[in-house]
């Protein structure tokens, strides 16, 4: 049997130290979410992040592998009640970005990219709290219907941005 070619171990070594890396900043920004009385949200941004920094460094199929092992390891640490936010759109955002810009001009990548998190942001948002969301729109008024889709997308549309400028900021300054 002839022997592997160093330099593709070498490679291979760096992809799944990297992955495992990932994994472990990822897991370190969920367990900051549930212990951070307020920062929630820029915890998960920051482990979004870090799922897009897998997707750079190991591809998207190390990056999917990476969103799996931490995807199973949140449902025990924090739990599903804390982790749900990650499991359904912070986690699986940045790889559904890495399937869009590549097939996509910039500005309709960008149409599609807020779109599709608005569409994973409403599953994440009926499937956990449903009931409680359409009570709240019942009680406030129909008004809520055209708003809140629209507020959303907005969200998202932000959300999308500062994780293009974290991604960029990687690209350009510290992945050397």
């Amino acid at each position: 049997m002839a022997a592997a070619d160093p330099q593709t171990q070498r490679k291979q070594t760096r992809a799944i130290a990297l992955g495992g890396i990932a994994a472990a900043l990822v897991l370190l920004a969920l367990t900051a979410a549930a212990w951070s009385p307020t920062a929630d949200l820029a915890f998960m941004t920051l482990a979004s992040f870090c799922l897009a920094m897998a997707v750079i460094e190991t591809g998207r199929r190390g990056a999917w592998l990476v969103y799996a092992a931490t995807a199973l390891v949140s449902l025990a640490w924090p739990g599903l009640a804390l982790s749900w936010p990650y499991l359904v759109f912070f986690g699986p955002y940045p790889l559904v970005r890495a399937l869009i810009d590549p097939r996509l001009a910039p500005r309709p990548a960008r149409l599609v990219r807020v779109l599709s998190g608005g569409v994973l942001a409403l599953s994440g948002i009926l499937l956990f709290v449903g009931r409680q969301a359409l009570a709240f729109v019942h009680q406030r008024g129909t008004w809520l219907w055209f708003v809140l889709p629209l507020a959303g997308l907005a969200v998202v549309a932000l959300y999308d941005l500062a994780l293009g400028l974290l991604i960029r900021f990687y690209l350009q300054r510290l992945k050397r």
